[in-house]
């Protein structure tokens, strides 16, 4: 079987985790996997260090549609068997040569088409109705989550359309991590072994809720001493969070350390990982934690109920209740038995059914079940 993957290139976020860690696994499993980027970026560096094939049609701007031609011709030159979209380019495009390919185009939704590009009203209102327009002419949509999929069936979207297929990561082989004392050096953050960091990895834009981070970490610090944040992550966002702890006078308990490649290390060196979205699909930041053996609160949103039983595995609150979310993060700190069950839970109840082998499988099965379907 033969199976292109296409995504933009410029991806740094859930997608681009998901892809390069689906792709090695896939070809494990004796499905012959490429890559198709119409931009080059991190995204696709990274996939070449994996020996994954890239081939690249250069979009040199979102509007130049004479890139569909080249795609067009470029899928049927290869004969693929299926083209794997993931994210709102790539499902644009898809829609004008679905019918004019021989393979079966499917999609990944990744996240909530509607707040993608929550943070510019002008991207907002051009570019969701033409993603909702291409989403709609796929004959399959593969989702992260029970919750997206049931999302989508009440937005009109057939019901017979959705495979389920959680994100996954790597449980097998131990992750690479420098030492807490070295981390902390290379960030210039003061670094106490009697003190607690509380620790959140994302991108700093407003579905992220880092503002309900912030105000919590104000309350915290308000409070008690003892315990520091650090917020890992960039984004249009950066400077404004960073006067927001300046004003309130905490520059020396919150630390914004802005975009790392090695999240490994920054989650070994919290006790405490945080998610404050407002809107999530199953994310990798929290499975990353998992593997880690962190203690979790996060906001109970989109698809994170499906990952962390709440009170068993990890606290999930209202991301508008922030003396709750104050105190979940208190009950960590001040209960090292509590904090540690539930990182030890949490671990195992990832590694048992999120992990990248279990995605892979599940992926290798839809594409199967695909095939057959339009072999008929």
């Amino acid at each position: 079987m033969k199976v292109l993957h296409f995504i933009s290139g410029g991806d740094t976020g859930g997608a681009k985790t998901h892809v390069l860690t689906l792709l090695p696994r896939l070809r494990e499993l004796g499905v012959e996997v490429e890559l198709l980027c119409i931009m080059e970026g991190i995204f696709t560096k990274e996939a070449r260090k994996l020996n994954i094939p890239v081939n690249i049609i250069l979009q040199k701007k979102r509007y130049d549609i004479t890139v569909i031609k080249k795609i067009k011709s470029f899928i049927n030159k290869h004969n693929y068997d299926i083209v794997h979209c993931h994210g709102a380019r790539a499902n644009y495009i898809a829609a004008f040569i679905g019918k004019k390919i021989r393979a079966v185009m499917i999609t990944t939704l990744h996240s909530d088409y509607k707040l993608d590009f929550k943070d510019t009203l002008r991207k907002q209102m051009l570019y969701v109705p033409i993603n909702y327009f291409a989403l709609k002419r796929f004959k399959y949509i593969l989702t992260v989550t029970e919750a997206f999929k049931n999302m989508m069936i009440k937005r009109g979207f057939k019901n017979d359309k959705f495979f389920v297929v959680y994100n996954g990561i790597d449980f097998d082989n131990k992750p690479f991590f420098c030492s807490k004392k070295e981390f902390f050096k290379k960030y210039h953050i003061r670094y106490d072994e009697n003190r607690k960091y509380v620790g959140i990895a994302a991108r700093l834009n407003a579905v992220k809720g880092i503002d309900i981070f912030l105000k919590m970490a104000f309350e915290i610090c308000g409070k008690i001493d003892g315990v520091d944040f650090i917020i890992a992550g960039d984004g249009d966002e950066f400077n404004r969070f960073k006067s927001l702890i300046e004003e309130n006078g905490f520059s020396d308990r919150i630390f914004m350390i802005g975009h790392i490649d090695d999240i490994n290390s920054f989650y070994n060196a919290i006790d405490i990982n945080m998610l404050t979205s407002l809107s999530e699909s199953f994310p990798y930041a929290l499975l990353e934690g998992a593997r880690m053996k962190k203690p979790t609160v996060s906001t109970g949103v989109g698809g994170i109920p499906e990952m962390i039983t709440d009170g068993k595995t990890g606290f999930l609150v209202s991301p508008y209740d922030i003396s709750d979310i104050s105190q979940k993060v208190l009950n960590l700190v001040t209960d090292e038995k509590l904090a540690k069950g539930f990182g030890l839970a949490f671990f195992e109840r990832a590694k048992e059914n999120f992990s990248d082998i279990k995605m892979a499988k599940t992926h290798k099965n839809i594409y199967e079940k695909i095939v057959k379907e339009n072999e008929k």
